[in-house]
């Protein structure tokens, strides 16, 4: 265990104070019969510097009733409630779930507070020297449930969570944050519209990144722990392309004008995709490009046959026809007008400018090569016509390999030079793949040192390398092999060994003494009213970390617009409760989007085909739809829920009081790092109310509930007026089994009803590859308590 301070806290506002000082570092403890093992474990996700004791605190041990119900203090020990006359005798289901848990001993040293509050159940979690030693599971902090595709015996079989910061691996693992697994639920549902509103609320360049992004989603994806990831890209260029057809409805402004105005330097997917956002939020919104087309790398720098020009078109056309946005072209900032008039002229400015000037390589004859980007900003521009027959193209990044497949359409035998191995080339796998299928030559561990003219050639000196101590990088260094100089006859050289951005029209007071924009790396925020992003900020990288970029820019100039500040708030946990998508839990083929024949591909030839709407319908199928699986433990809750119990919760702000079926909004209960659960209270049972609690478990006197059944009917004349069930040990949270209560009332407790509410208590069930027995068990426990009832 590791070590930490222990504070007894003298009363409840110390307690609170102590809390509130360690800001989310520090632990209470009452009984410890929960918290001791997680440390001993080192099952946490962080290991608290202090644990406050509560033990010492007076006025928490009690059990008394009054006319609004019974009280009891949150120090209370489980063995007093079971014991108690009061509570057996007229809150009987409480007594036997105290009565359930555990050991003896566990139950003289827990306390009710501590049993609503104690974490979750998963062998993943709970018991990391199980399985070979502790893993960053989802509860954890990390971005998967390892028992969804693992061992799931003792796991939900209802619901499953997520948190809306962090939905999910391969949302987690999207640099746009998209939360794939709400859209594609709502494909398979065969609601497109839904799932395009959904996708373009995280992406409005959807068909773009369906085409061109490196898809790091997949490589997260949780399928790839049973066969192959689902083809998000694929899914996404789908959808995407549905919302752009449909442009009228998916991108309109429905906000009412707020009287700001915006200005966007770039039309890049950086400056795009703020100008949506900042539509969308009612600012009017001018993007000033200095080309004579909107579009920026996407027009300019990405081929057409991975990105065509009529799909950005749309996407523009969309943007200008639908969303309101102004396009001002053939307007360069810093020579028809300066970054300060613009400063002046609007209430924010986004510069979203890129990367565009070469990367100088420092070689002799450096002149005499081409360079990449803008060759590839030719070719968008109308050339089709290669610089010869022998190129070389130096370079291992997208540019580079972009530039060698164009030169093959347009004729030429290019050969890309890279001075490290293949399996470190920063280029998209599946594009180098792409790049060798084509007939692209690779020369790897070369590095061109000189390069000079021999009448209309270009002889190109370069010297072998081999691979040396990792760098900075975290890659082996490429070092040169001496005396393995050689020289090449080429026609042309293109280099593509890197971009830099421009930021000569930006005033000096912006800029740091390296030439670079003094930026806040969260927010975006640069002085005044000024905002930079994207390749400009970050160097050159991918569409979708652009993207990433403009959004965030957009929540903080929506802020800056309305608060006249700029502040970072930390994020707080949004619930999402979801089903499982169970039926695809064994393996399943994944769909392979059609290529083109590399005998057929040019210029304007879309080389990967799209989906049809079945092919897509079944992908969307393989999603697991992950969430967390582990399950609740509490007992008590199950029990208070069907008595309609609430806690009292003090912290600084003073008290509240809520329902104990609230405190389970999220998986752990729903108290703030600086809050105590101080109080139970259990409304009046009414007259005629029959009660139980049940529970089966492995060992009867030691594990959790399996599953456990609280029950609360209310009969009049044989007939079920009201009902309560509640299950517990079958989701990350207790929870209302409302088809069995409606199945219950109106009618008489006879075998057909028993018979009934059983069923309808499961139907709403999803069980995992492992767990379908707790479904049966459910309906079993569920039987026996109301047959207890009947009598």
């Amino acid at each position: 265990m590791k070590p930490f301070a222990h504070i007894s806290a003298r009363n409840l506002q110390e307690a609170i104070d102590l809390l509130k000082a360690y800001r989310g570092k520090a632990r209470v403890i009452a009984g410890g019969t929960d918290l001791i093992p997680l440390l001993k474990r080192e099952s946490l996700p962080s290991y608290p510097e202090v644990i406050v004791d509560l033990k010492p605190v007076e006025g928490l041990q009690y059990i008394r009733e009054d006319a609004d119900g019974l009280r009891i203090g949150a120090l209370t020990k489980l063995s007093e409630i079971a014991k108690s006359p009061i509570v057996r005798e007229k809150y009987k289901a409480l007594a036997e779930a105290a009565e359930a848990v555990a050991t003896p001993q566990v139950r003289n040293m827990g306390t009710i507070g501590g049993n609503l509050c104690q974490d979750l159940r998963c062998w993943y979690y709970r018991y990391p020297h199980q399985i070979g030693g502790r893993i960053l599971c989802y509860l954890k902090g990390g971005s998967t449930c390892y028992a969804l595709t693992g061992d799931n015996r003792y796991h939900s079989v209802f619901e499953c969570y997520r948190d809306a910061n962090r939905p999910s691996a391969c949302a987690l693992a999207c640099r746009a944050k998209v939360s794939v697994p709400l859209y594609l639920s709502k494909v398979r549902e065969g609601k497109l519209d839904e799932a395009a509103e959904l996708l373009l609320e995280a992406n409005p360049l959807a068909p773009v990144t369906g085409r061109v992004c490196p898809h790091y989603c997949e490589k997260d994806c949780s399928r790839l722990r049973l066969d192959e990831p689902v083809a998000i890209r694929s899914l996404e260029r789908f959808i995407g392309d549905y919302a752009l057809g449909k442009a009228e409805r998916f991108f309109k402004v429905e906000t009412r004008d707020t009287g700001k105005k915006v200005a966007i330097v770039g039309s890049g997917p950086a400056g795009l995709t703020a100008a949506y956002y900042l539509r969308k939020s009612g600012h009017q919104v001018v993007v000033f490009e200095k080309e004579a087309e909107p579009g920026g790398l996407l027009k300019y720098g990405i081929p057409p046959f991975r990105l065509p020009k009529g799909v950005l078109e749309e996407v523009i056309k969309a943007f200008k026809d639908f969303l309101g946005v102004e396009f001002r072209l053939k307007v360069q900032i810093g020579k028809d007008m300066t970054l300060k008039d613009l400063m002046g002229s609007f209430d924010a400015v986004f510069i979203a400018s890129g990367a565009w000037k070469e990367v100088r390589m420092g070689i002799p004859g450096e002149e005499l090569l081409m360079d990449g980007l803008h060759f590839l900003k030719e070719v968008n521009s109308g050339l089709r016509e290669a610089p010869g027959r022998e190129v070389a193209v130096i370079g291992g990044g997208n540019v580079a390999i972009d530039v060698a497949r164009v030169l093959l359409r347009l004729g030429a035998k290019p050969t890309v030079i890279y001075r490290r191995t293949e399996d470190q080339m920063p280029a998209l796998k599946e594009e180098v793949e792409a790049a060798k299928e084509e007939g692209v030559k690779f020369e790897f561990l070369t590095l061109p040192i000189e390069a000079e003219r021999k009448g209309e050639k270009v002889l190109l000196k370069c010297v072998r390398m081999k691979l040396g101590a990792i760098d900075h990088t975290g890659r082996p260094a490429p070092v040169p092999i001496e005396g393995s100089e050689f020289t090449v006859e080429y026609d042309a050289v293109i280099k593509a060994v890197g971009e830099a951005p421009d930021t000569s029209f930006i005033p000096e007071v912006f800029l740091d003494e390296k030439g670079r924009v003094k930026v806040d790396g969260v927010t975006g925020f640069v002085g005044e009213n000024l905002f930079a992003g994207g390749d400009l900020v970050t160097g050159p990288a991918t569409v979708v970390e652009a993207i990433s970029a403009g959004k965030r820019a957009a929540v903080f100039i929506n802020q800056f617009l309305s608060k006249g500040e700029v502040t970072v708030e930390e994020p707080k946990e949004v619930p999402i409760w979801d089903k499982v998508n169970n039926a695809c839990l064994g393996p399943s083929p994944r769909v392979k989007a059609e290529k083109v024949p590399v005998s057929q591909r040019g210029i304007e030839v879309e080389d990967v085909l799209g989906l049809d709407l079945e092919e897509v319908k079944e992908e969307a199928k393989r999603c697991l739809n992950c969430g967390c699986v582990a399950v609740s433990p509490s007992d008590l809750a199950v029990a208070l829920i069907a008595l309609g119990a609430k806690v009292k919760i003090v912290g600084p702000s003073g008290e509240r009081v809520v329902p104990v079926e609230d405190l389970y909004v999220t998986p752990r209960a729903l108290i703030e790092q600086d809050e105590l659960l101080t109080e139970v209270l259990v409304p009046p049972v009414p007259d005629g109310a029959s009660q139980v609690f049940v529970k089966f478990r492995l060992r009867s006197s030691i594990d959790f509930a399996i599953v456990s059944v609280a029950l609360l009917l209310i009969m009049e004349d044989g007939i079920c007026k009201d009902a309560k069930v509640v299950l517990g040990g079958v989701s990350p949270r207790p929870i209302r089994a409302s088809l069995a209560e409606e199945a219950l009332k109106g009618r008489s407790l006879t075998p057909e009803s028993i018979e009934a509410a059983s069923q309808a208590a499961v139907k709403e069930a999803v069980p995992l590859s492992m767990n379908a027995y707790k479904v049966e068990l459910t309906k079993t426990l569920l039987k026996r308590a109301l047959e207890t009832i009947r009598g």
